[in-house]
Order: structure tokens, then sequence, then C-alpha cells
């Protein structure tokens, strides 16, 4: 999964990704974009790692990217916006709370005002798309009509200046999955917050935002684990920011996880709510799909609790599902397949 930071000037974007990822920053060149790939904290791979005690263990991954700044004054409007953006799973819409010389910090309005920069970067995409659409048209070529219907529909709700993200197709259609709307996408506000202030600004619409404080979490990044646990129990913080952004991208993106276990590896893997046993062995190998014949599940808290996967089949807790099986957060797969 890859989330990007967004925002408007000054709210602190690359102050808190270089807080949050620490010393997994990877570098970058001048006009490039940094990222950090980062371990999903799970404390039931943890569990399974412990009773499989297996040569490795490797726990989901999400990615955090710090796009660089676009052209002060871009010539083309719909480039005032970084193109990473439209590359991404899921967007990270930092907000400035704090006042760090740049004046009283307006949180709501910053919100907002960021917000109609999306809905006005999305409708010079999607009136773009209709006009080359209407020209087809004129010279007599084939239009799709499913598409144009979206688009159109997706052209009102930005001209009433709704997020696109609140239709029931446009999100995941894939007639317009290219096109890299950004109110299409899963997103997460973020408070940047000062020192002192460990409260959520009031947004307003019922937005409830990750509060985190930057230059606190700056500190924390650059102290071993046992300080900065103790750093963070002498504030009262009972887990870094960057665990709630984790977290809190998962739920939005409708993510969960799956586990593969065993003497070699246990593994925790990334997919979405609603996907079948047959696409989640895709996710582990393609050749696990294509030659997929069945599935063993378990429910990793059986093996826990009974402490082997033998005693969860002599309990009848083993379930050997087909391709259409929908799997669970939390579930342990073991793939039959024949290539």
């Amino acid at each position: 999964m890859r989330l990007a930071l967004c925002g408007m000037p000054g709210a602190g974007k690359s102050t808190l990704f270089t807080a949050l990822a620490g010393r997994r920053a990877g570098g970058a060149g001048r006009g490039e974009a940094n990222m950090a790939l980062l371990n999903v904290p799970d404390e039931r791979v943890d569990k399974l790692s412990a009773l499989y005690k297996p040569k490795k263990t490797t726990y989901a991954q999400i990615t955090f990217v710090d796009p660089p700044p676009p052209p002060a004054k871009p010539e083309d409007p719909a480039a005032k916006l970084p193109a990473e953006l439209g590359h991404a799973d899921g967007l990270l819409q930092v907000v400035r709370n704090f006042d760090g010389g740049l004046g009283a910090p307006d949180p709501a309005g910053e919100y907002r005002d960021f917000l109609d920069e999306l809905i006005l970067h999305d409708l010079i995409t999607v009136e773009r798309r209709l006009e080359r659409i209407a020209l087809d048209r004129q010279r007599g070529r084939d239009v799709d009509g499913e598409e144009l219907a979206l688009l159109t529909r997706a052209q009102e709700m930005l001209n009433a200046e709704q997020l696109l993200d609140a239709d029931e197709e446009i999100p995941d259609h894939p007639k317009l999955r290219g096109f890299g709307l950004l109110t299409a996408k899963p997103r997460i506000v973020v408070a940047n917050n000062a020192e002192d202030d460990p409260e959520p600004p009031d947004l307003g619409d019922g937005v409830a935002p990750v509060v985190a404080r930057a230059a606190i979490e700056a500190e924390l990044a650059e102290l071993e684990p046992e300080e900065a646990a103790e750093f963070m129990a002498d504030l009262g913080m009972a887990e870094s920011a960057l665990d709630r952004l984790i977290f809190a991208a998962y739920a939005a993106c409708r993510l969960i996880s799956f586990f593969t276990v065993g003497e070699d590896e246990v593994r925790a893997w990334t997919i979405t709510q609603g996907t079948l046993a047959q696409q989640a062995a895709g996710v582990i190998h393609s050749d696990l799909e294509r030659g997929f014949i069945r599935a063993e599940i378990m429910r990793h808290q059986d093996i826990l609790e009974m402490g082997s996967e033998a005693a969860v089949k002599k309990a009848g807790l083993m379930k050997v599902v087909g391709k259409d099986h929908l799997v669970s957060d939390g579930e342990v797969l073991h793939v039959r397949f024949n290539v």
C-alpha cells in the first residue's frame, strides 16, 4: 500500500514524514519523492512467530511518500498538485495546527481549502476527458457509453463541490482507475499539532483527524526503542503517531491481513475486504492463483489457543474451502495448488 502526504504549504508534511519514517526514510534526489517502507505493527504476527519459531518473520508493509513540491507557477492548472498523488492508493492530508512563526493556525479553513484544490484538480481531469469524447463523437468514432455516464456523474458531483468518494461506483470502477482522481481515493486527515496540544481540532463535517505532533515524533525517531518507550510513558502516549496513521490507513483503505505460517516463515499478507481465496492465493504467488485447488483455513486465535495446527484439526476447526471463500481478517491459509 502506498500513501502520499499532501496538504497546504507550511502544514509540516516533510517534517512529519521525516519524524515518522526516522532512519527508515529512503534518500531522494532533487525533484524526487522521498519514500519510506515501514513494517505494519501486528501483535498477531509476533505471537504466531513465538509459537512457530520460524527462520524468518515478515510483517505487512506500507509505503509513505513525500512528493516534491510542484512548480511554483505551473503552466498547466492540473499540475498544481504533485503527480505522485494520482499514483497513490490513499492520501494523508496534513493540516497545520501549530503557530511555528506562520501565524495562528486555521485547521478547519486549511482543511477545506485543500479539498477545494483536490476538487478543482479532478474537475479539470474529468472535463478534459469529456472534451476528448465529444471530439471523438464529432469525428464519428465509437464512444464508451458507460465511461461517458460515469464521467458526467463525476462532473456533476465536482461542480456541486462533492467528493467522488461519496459515490458507490466511481472510486473503484475500472474504467476510471487510470485517471488518478484524487477525491475518489481514501483519505486520512492528520492534524499536525503543537508540542503541548494532544487534542484534535474541530474540522467540521464530522471529520476525526489523527493527531500527530511532529516535533515530538522527531525526537522519538532519534531514540533507541527503550528510550523512546520511556519518553512516551513520560508524555502519557500509549502509541506513536506512526502506529495510529497505519491503523487509520488500513481502515480507510478497507485493508485486512491474512497469514501464512510454518518453520521457514511466518508472514502477514495485505488484501482488501471482499477478497476471495483464489485471489488471496495470487497475492502470495501467481502460480498459486493459476493452479488453485483449495485452501485449508484456520483462525489464528485457534492456533494460538490450542498450541498447534494438529490440535485445531483434531477439534474440527479447520475448514477446507474453494476459490469463492471470502477471506477474513486474521485467517491462516494453506493453499493447495497444481500447475
